[in-house]
């Protein structure tokens, strides 16, 4: 008797179908070796105060842990103002590990600072430029970053504007709000 098995179409269209997503795998794997794993994420509001009022009072100690949303923690409560070369810790809720952020250059009414969320992830390089404009301060803030998750950067790269621009978003209306009250 004969074995019917090895041609019965349902293999056959499983044979087809994992050959398929063999080929789509193999296609996304290489393509991930030709994507930048480097992302920028730009986020902007105008806030009714005036650009000194914005500058000075955004890196204060007890208003920066405030309106810097950090998902799933905060930055340290510090007394004073940020400065060139001042880092202040970030804590997380969810695990006993912190990041921080330091402080590179301020001048001009532009702050430049790096954040390294946890230890072993990379620095992410942050720009807040301050821009007079008529109905107050516009608040501009970029990141600049590069992912190192293996294959996965590259994609997950494609998505840093979406994953962390509502974080930005969220911090920078607190911001405005905790000004203009």
């Amino acid at each position: 008797m004969a074995d019917n098995t090895a041609h019965s179409p349902a293999l056959y269209k499983l044979r087809k179908v994992t050959r398929i997503a063999a080929l789509v795998i193999l296609l996304l794997v290489v393509m991930g070796f030709f994507l930048p794993a480097e992302y920028r994420v730009e986020r902007s509001i105008v806030v009714d105060a005036s650009r000194q009022e914005v500058f000075s009072s955004m890196l204060q100690g007890d208003n920066l842990s405030d309106w810097m949303y950090i998902q799933n923690g905060q930055v340290e409560v510090f007394d004073g103002e940020l400065t060139v070369g001042d880092r202040v810790a970030l804590f997380y809720s969810d695990v006993e590990q912190q990041g921080f952020l330091s402080v590179t250059n301020k001048s001009n009414y532009t702050v430049l600072f790096d954040v390294q969320p946890k230890p072993k992830v990379n620095l992410v390089k942050n720009t807040i430029a301050l821009t007079e404009v008529a109905e107050g301060t516009l608040v501009q803030w970029t990141i600049n970053g590069t992912l190192s998750a293996g294959l996965l950067s590259p994609y997950l790269a494609m998505f840093a504007n979406d994953i962390a621009g509502s974080n930005f978003e969220r911090s920078l209306s607190a911001l405005k709000e905790q000004i203009e009250q």
